[in-house]
């Protein structure tokens, strides 16, 4: 019965949004209507500074784990990935089933 679940799993963790920074043109927006695009080990937030006095864009780097639970919706080349429903009181990022699938690691040898 636990291998029907895991088929069945389709909430993003982590190791999702590092995979969708690897293959590249993900972003994420966020609960604040800001945009986060996704990078293979952190994500970055484009804002405006004051750097030397002038203003300036400036990009901050984000780590996932800081930033998940402020996730709405992700997208690559405006194909909608993933997004946040809600069950009762717990809201929860899913995956739409379109756009990113994830891969399973293979167990054993090759045959």
């Amino acid at each position: 019965m636990n291998k029907f679940k895991d088929l069945a799993d389709n909430e993003v963790c982590l190791r999702d949004l590092k995979q969708l920074g690897r293959e590249g043109g993900a972003t994420a927006y966020l609960d604040t209507g800001e945009i986060l695009v996704l990078k293979p080990k952190y994500g970055t937030i484009s804002r405006r500074a004051y750097v030397a006095g002038k203003s300036t864009v400036v990009e901050l780097k984000v780590e996932y784990k800081d930033i998940y639970t402020a996730i709405r919706t992700i997208t690559r080349n405006n194909i909608l990935i993933a997004k946040k429903c809600r069950f009762g009181m717990t809201s929860v990022l899913r995956l739409t089933g379109t756009g990113y699938h994830r891969t399973r690691k293979q167990k054993g040898g090759s045959r």
